[in-house]
């Protein structure tokens, strides 16, 4: 999505980290253009997943409104100069989840460190624009792949985490979140409850991205 002028001086770094609720504080809530951005890109994810309400209308992971009343993070990828635009976005979040495993154990995971929307727009995809984005957010959020859950993954993200990332083992769940078998292996046994039954551009988070929260 292409950027204003005066947006692009704001989006001065490749990558921009959005924390929910400085879309309520200056300078992010002076500026409209900045939820426009966060609501198209949020929209063209959600058609890119086919992900449509009960009246055939796309139904977005990714809206500021809701974004502005959490506490998840968005991430936005900015290339290019004249024009400047919006390319990527990784929305996480935090879930308490109950999780089956293969075994049949299930395992209570509170605030679960989660992906909950990923998208690069078509023009740019399979040129590494995804793998410099994801990347950078697991050195942003000190994690590896195998450790988050996926909200609802397309088939188009669980190819990519089994390429790059070689996961690819999980077991299917009511909630479609998808955490991969590789997670479990590596935990030790939970407690029993009540519940229990059977890209070569450097793109840095951390140093090289503008934070706003």
């Amino acid at each position: 999505m292409e950027l204003s002028a005066s947006l692009a001086r704001l989006f001065r770094e490749d990558l921009i980290v959005i924390e929910g609720p400085a879309l309520k504080r200056p300078p992010l809530c002076q500026l409209a253009e900045v939820t426009a951005v966060i609501d198209e890109m949020g929209r063209r994810s959600a058609a890119a997943q086919g992900l449509k309400g009960p009246n055939g209308q796309v139904v977005p992971v990714t809206a500021s409104y809701k974004l502005s009343t959490s506490s998840e993070r968005l991430y936005l990828l900015a290339l290019g100069q004249s024009p400047r635009q919006v390319v990527g976005i990784i929305k996480m979040g935090r879930k308490n989840l109950f999780h089956y495993d293969a075994r049949g154990t299930i395992h209570q995971l509170q605030s679960h460190l989660s992906v909950l929307d990923f998208y690069v727009h078509e023009a740019y995809q399979r040129q590494g624009v995804g793998l410099a984005l994801f990347h950078a957010m697991l050195e942003h959020e000190e994690t590896t792949p195998e450790i988050l859950a996926y909200d609802r993954p397309s088939p188009k993200l669980i190819g990519f985490l089994r390429k790059h990332y070689h996961l690819s083992d999980f077991v299917p769940q009511q909630n479609n979140f998808v955490i991969f078998n590789r997670f479990f292996e590596k935990r030790a046994a939970p407690k029993q409850s009540a519940y229990d039954s059977i890209s070569s551009r450097p793109l840095t988070a951390r140093t090289n991205g503008r934070r706003f929260q």
